[in-house]
């Protein structure tokens, strides 16, 4: 399974019986709307949106992914043999996308610090794709008003970017020795503030990421008169990798629109990557 099935999959959709649903364990709404838009794009990938039984469901899941992560580490899903997607639920498309303490990726790598040693272990692999999955769904509403699938190599900077900003700070604290600093995974710690010294402080990054929408104005042709739209932006040398057969799904598909754009390169924006641009909508 690849995101080119996943597309060609929510073209399918009968939109009247299906929807974004909200889990109502909890009080915390946004992140139970969170949780349906992750069984969307499950369903979305094993092609199971009209199962309604959850046992030949969970043997759906079981075919398509090898590892469903939860909301501390990253990502929150794997594909078999394929990418690692990170779902976020968003209620306005020119809000910052809160990546907490992960910074954005262009890859997920096997010896990440951040990920969990089940995940490390779900199967055998090094590297994967890392594909941004943002589910556009407006305040105050149930409705999927869009979804973007995009690449992190054309979204994010390379992983020194980010990891030599954490080192800087950590440094800085290092030096100063009127801080009782001590590394942690995090940004650090400092201990022992107070004259009692019983009072520690973490000190966690929060990462923010602009959406889709801002970061690739010049090239998505986003219609907001549209009822909902699937956006994707893939490296062209991405989507060629992909199989055959599910390349000729997308081009045969008449309700999907296929172009070429050019990306600005994340490490270097003067250069320009050579992409993809599928897009949906009705």
């Amino acid at each position: 399974m690849n995101i080119l099935e996943a597309i060609n999959n929510i073209t399918q959709i009968d939109f009247s019986k299906v929807a974004v649903k909200e889990i109502t364990i909890g009080n915390n709404r946004a992140q139970n709307m969170g949780r349906g838009l992750e069984e969307f794009v499950m369903n979305a990938f094993a092609n199971s949106f009209l199962i309604e039984d959850q046992k030949t469901l969970n043997a759906e899941y079981e075919k398509v992914f090898s590892f469903q992560g939860s909301k501390r580490n990253p990502p929150d899903l794997m594909l078999e043999n394929g990418a690692a997607l990170e779902i976020k639920k968003q209620e306005s498309l020119n809000v910052e996308l809160q990546l907490n303490s992960s910074h954005p990726k262009q890859f997920l790598k096997c010896d990440s610090p951040l990920i969990t040693k089940t995940c490390r272990e779900s199967e055998d692999w090094s590297q994967k794709d890392f594909i941004y999955i943002i589910g556009h769904i407006p305040k105050e509403t149930k409705t999927l008003s869009s979804i973007w699938f995009v690449y992190g190599e054309i979204y994010a900077a390379s992983e020194e970017v980010y990891l030599s900003l954490k080192e800087q700070i950590q440094t800085n604290l290092m030096e100063d020795q009127s801080i009782p600093f001590s590394e942690t995974q995090e940004l650090g710690r400092v201990n022992e503030i107070d004259p009692l010294k019983i009072t520690n402080l973490r000190v966690r990054g929060m990462w923010l990421l602009k959406q889709p929408f801002q970061v690739f104005d010049y090239v998505h042709d986003y219609n907001p008169k549209c009822t909902f739209q699937c956006i994707t932006l893939i490296p062209t040398s991405k989507y060629e990798a992909l199989p055959k057969e599910s390349r000729d799904k997308i081009d045969g598909n008449e309700l999907i629109v296929v172009t070429d754009v050019q990306i600005r390169n994340p490490d270097n924006p003067v250069k320009l990557i050579n992409c993809k641009r599928i897009y949906y909508s009705f």
